[in-house]
Protein backbone atom coordinates (compact mmCIF):
# COMPACT_ATOMS: atom_id res chain seq x y z
CA UNK A 1 0.00 0.00 0.00
CA UNK A 2 1.24 3.49 -0.82
CA UNK A 3 1.00 6.37 1.62
CA UNK A 4 0.20 9.98 0.66
CA UNK A 5 1.64 12.83 3.24
CA UNK A 6 -0.30 15.43 2.32
CA UNK A 7 -1.43 18.83 3.58
CA UNK A 8 -4.74 20.71 2.44
CA UNK A 9 -4.06 23.44 -0.27
CA UNK A 10 -0.81 22.12 -1.50
CA UNK A 11 0.48 20.27 -4.44
CA UNK A 12 -0.67 17.23 -3.14
CA UNK A 13 -4.10 17.54 -4.39
CA UNK A 14 -3.45 15.93 -8.12
CA UNK A 15 -1.64 12.53 -6.99
CA UNK A 16 -4.62 12.19 -4.13
CA UNK A 17 -6.98 12.89 -6.71
CA UNK A 18 -5.12 10.14 -9.45
CA UNK A 19 -4.97 7.73 -6.35
CA UNK A 20 -8.35 8.54 -5.55
CA UNK A 21 -10.00 8.12 -8.47
CA UNK A 22 -7.71 5.17 -9.75
CA UNK A 23 -8.81 3.17 -6.76
CA UNK A 24 -5.47 2.84 -6.04
CA UNK A 25 -4.71 1.47 -2.58
CA UNK A 26 -3.04 3.82 -0.40
CA UNK A 27 -3.30 5.79 3.23
CA UNK A 28 -3.35 10.11 3.60
CA UNK A 29 -1.20 10.97 6.11
CA UNK A 30 -1.59 15.13 6.87
CA UNK A 31 1.40 17.13 7.80
CA UNK A 32 0.20 20.71 9.24
CA UNK A 33 2.54 22.68 7.58
CA UNK A 34 0.42 25.93 9.66
CA UNK A 35 3.07 24.18 12.80
CA UNK A 36 6.20 23.36 10.44
CA UNK A 37 5.40 19.62 11.19
CA UNK A 38 7.44 19.49 7.19
CA UNK A 39 10.74 20.53 8.52
CA UNK A 40 10.24 18.82 12.07
CA UNK A 41 12.84 16.06 11.88
CA UNK A 42 10.34 13.45 12.14
CA UNK A 43 9.33 14.30 8.56
CA UNK A 44 12.90 15.45 7.23
CA UNK A 45 13.92 11.63 7.78
CA UNK A 46 11.14 10.55 5.50
CA UNK A 47 11.86 13.64 2.62
CA UNK A 48 14.72 15.42 3.77
CA UNK A 49 14.06 18.17 1.30
CA UNK A 50 10.63 19.03 3.50
CA UNK A 51 8.11 19.55 0.34
CA UNK A 52 5.06 18.29 0.24
CA UNK A 53 3.81 15.59 -1.22
CA UNK A 54 6.17 12.22 -0.35
CA UNK A 55 4.62 9.72 -1.80
CA UNK A 56 5.99 6.20 0.58
CA UNK A 57 6.30 3.52 -2.24
CA UNK A 58 5.05 -0.34 -1.20
CA UNK A 59 8.70 -1.24 -0.92
CA UNK A 60 9.54 1.65 1.29
CA UNK A 61 11.11 4.07 -1.28
CA UNK A 62 9.96 7.43 -0.59
CA UNK A 63 8.96 9.77 -3.98
CA UNK A 64 8.72 13.64 -3.92
CA UNK A 65 7.78 16.07 -6.47
CA UNK A 66 3.93 16.42 -7.57
CA UNK A 67 4.65 15.90 -10.91
CA UNK A 68 6.72 12.74 -11.08
CA UNK A 69 4.30 11.24 -8.26
CA UNK A 70 1.58 11.44 -10.97
CA UNK A 71 3.60 10.08 -13.63
CA UNK A 72 5.47 7.04 -11.71
CA UNK A 73 1.60 5.89 -10.23
CA UNK A 74 -0.37 6.30 -14.00
CA UNK A 75 2.45 4.87 -15.13
CA UNK A 76 3.39 1.82 -12.34
CA UNK A 77 -0.60 0.94 -12.69
CA UNK A 78 -1.09 1.75 -16.51
CA UNK A 79 -3.53 4.61 -15.66
CA UNK A 80 -4.39 5.64 -19.31
CA UNK A 81 -6.96 7.68 -18.29
CA UNK A 82 -4.51 9.68 -16.08
CA UNK A 83 -1.44 9.52 -18.82
CA UNK A 84 -0.93 8.30 -21.76
CA UNK A 85 1.13 4.88 -22.26
CA UNK A 86 4.93 5.37 -22.98
CA UNK A 87 4.33 4.52 -27.10
CA UNK A 88 1.07 6.78 -27.23
CA UNK A 89 1.36 9.14 -29.45
CA UNK A 90 0.11 11.96 -27.27
CA UNK A 91 2.88 10.94 -24.38
CA UNK A 92 5.18 14.12 -25.97
CA UNK A 93 2.44 16.43 -25.48
CA UNK A 94 1.61 15.07 -21.70
CA UNK A 95 4.79 15.20 -20.55
CA UNK A 96 5.72 18.60 -22.41
CA UNK A 97 1.95 19.91 -20.89
CA UNK A 98 2.62 18.36 -17.35
CA UNK A 99 6.02 19.63 -16.68
CA UNK A 100 5.45 22.85 -18.32
CA UNK A 101 2.66 23.50 -15.61
CA UNK A 102 5.13 22.15 -12.60
CA UNK A 103 7.97 24.70 -13.53
CA UNK A 104 6.75 27.73 -15.37
CA UNK A 105 3.43 28.42 -13.82
CA UNK A 106 3.43 26.12 -10.16
CA UNK A 107 6.47 27.91 -8.65
CA UNK A 108 5.08 31.86 -9.33
CA UNK A 109 2.66 31.14 -6.40
CA UNK A 110 5.53 30.79 -3.43
CA UNK A 111 5.89 34.48 -4.35
CA UNK A 112 2.49 35.08 -3.86
CA UNK A 113 2.00 32.94 -0.56
CA UNK A 114 5.87 33.81 0.65
CA UNK A 115 6.79 37.05 -0.41
CA UNK A 116 9.37 37.03 2.66
CA UNK A 117 11.19 34.33 1.03
CA UNK A 118 12.01 36.66 -1.97
CA UNK A 119 13.26 39.96 -0.30
CA UNK A 120 14.68 40.62 3.30
CA UNK A 121 12.63 43.87 3.84
CA UNK A 122 9.12 43.22 4.98
CA UNK A 123 7.74 46.38 2.39
CA UNK A 124 8.74 44.42 -0.33
CA UNK A 125 6.18 41.82 0.15
CA UNK A 126 3.15 44.07 -1.47
CA UNK A 127 5.44 44.46 -4.59
CA UNK A 128 6.72 40.86 -4.39
CA UNK A 129 2.78 39.63 -4.14
CA UNK A 130 1.62 41.24 -7.31
CA UNK A 131 4.39 40.49 -9.24
CA UNK A 132 3.91 37.11 -8.66
CA UNK A 133 0.29 37.11 -9.95
CA UNK A 134 1.54 38.62 -13.42
CA UNK A 135 4.09 36.12 -14.01
CA UNK A 136 1.81 33.36 -12.94
CA UNK A 137 -1.18 35.20 -15.68
CA UNK A 138 1.82 35.68 -18.02
CA UNK A 139 2.60 31.66 -17.61
CA UNK A 140 -0.58 30.73 -17.95
CA UNK A 141 -1.18 32.40 -21.73
CA UNK A 142 0.75 29.49 -23.43
CA UNK A 143 -1.47 27.16 -21.57
CA UNK A 144 -4.78 29.35 -22.91
CA UNK A 145 -3.03 29.25 -26.45
CA UNK A 146 -2.67 25.36 -26.24
CA UNK A 147 -6.11 24.77 -25.09
CA UNK A 148 -7.83 27.26 -27.43
CA UNK A 149 -6.24 25.29 -30.13
CA UNK A 150 -6.82 21.65 -29.35
CA UNK A 151 -9.41 21.68 -26.47
CA UNK A 152 -11.13 21.15 -24.38
CA UNK A 153 -8.08 19.26 -22.56
CA UNK A 154 -4.64 19.40 -23.25
CA UNK A 155 -5.13 16.25 -24.80
CA UNK A 156 -7.81 17.28 -26.57
CA UNK A 157 -10.89 15.61 -25.95
CA UNK A 158 -9.07 13.01 -23.54
CA UNK A 159 -8.50 14.14 -20.19
CA UNK A 160 -5.38 13.33 -18.22
CA UNK A 161 -3.91 14.62 -15.23
CA UNK A 162 -2.22 17.16 -16.40
CA UNK A 163 -5.67 18.95 -16.58
CA UNK A 164 -6.22 17.68 -12.91
CA UNK A 165 -2.61 19.76 -12.49
CA UNK A 166 -4.09 22.77 -13.89
CA UNK A 167 -6.96 22.99 -11.98
CA UNK A 168 -4.81 22.45 -8.51
CA UNK A 169 -2.90 25.68 -9.90
CA UNK A 170 -6.05 27.62 -10.80
CA UNK A 171 -7.58 26.87 -7.18
CA UNK A 172 -4.42 28.41 -5.44
CA UNK A 173 -5.49 32.01 -7.57
CA UNK A 174 -6.78 34.74 -4.97
CA UNK A 175 -9.09 35.75 -8.34
CA UNK A 176 -10.46 32.89 -9.73
CA UNK A 177 -13.42 34.85 -11.18
CA UNK A 178 -11.05 37.26 -12.87
CA UNK A 179 -8.88 34.71 -14.17
CA UNK A 180 -11.57 32.58 -15.93
CA UNK A 181 -12.78 35.63 -17.76
CA UNK A 182 -9.15 36.05 -19.02
CA UNK A 183 -8.76 33.05 -19.94
CA UNK A 184 -11.80 31.13 -21.13
CA UNK A 185 -10.30 27.98 -22.53
CA UNK A 186 -8.56 27.62 -19.03
CA UNK A 187 -11.63 27.84 -17.70
CA UNK A 188 -13.93 25.32 -19.55
CA UNK A 189 -10.90 22.70 -18.89
CA UNK A 190 -10.72 23.61 -15.13
CA UNK A 191 -14.91 23.33 -14.93
CA UNK A 192 -15.06 19.84 -17.10
CA UNK A 193 -12.26 18.50 -14.23
CA UNK A 194 -14.15 19.96 -11.51
CA UNK A 195 -17.51 18.20 -12.21
CA UNK A 196 -15.99 14.88 -11.75
CA UNK A 197 -17.45 13.18 -8.37
CA UNK A 198 -14.01 12.66 -7.16
CA UNK A 199 -12.58 16.02 -7.62
CA UNK A 200 -15.68 18.03 -6.65
CA UNK A 201 -15.62 16.37 -3.29
CA UNK A 202 -11.41 17.30 -3.22
CA UNK A 203 -12.08 21.13 -4.06
CA UNK A 204 -14.63 21.21 -1.26
CA UNK A 205 -12.47 19.57 1.73
CA UNK A 206 -9.64 22.06 0.07
CA UNK A 207 -10.48 25.15 3.01
CA UNK A 208 -7.24 26.55 2.76
CA UNK A 209 -4.59 27.47 0.60
CA UNK A 210 -0.99 26.17 1.97
CA UNK A 211 0.89 26.03 -1.81
CA UNK A 212 4.09 23.64 0.84
CA UNK A 213 7.66 23.51 -0.07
Amino acid sequence: MYTLYFSTGTASFAPQMLLAEANVPHQLVEIDIASGAHRSAEFLSINPTGKIPALRLPNGDILSESAAICIYLADIHKISDAAPELNDPDRPKFLMSLLYLATSVQDQFKRFYYPERYSKDPRHAPGIKSKSLELVELALEPVEVLLGECGPFHLGQRSSVADTYLLMLISWHPQQGELFSRFPNIARCCALVSNRDVIKAGLERQTKISVGG
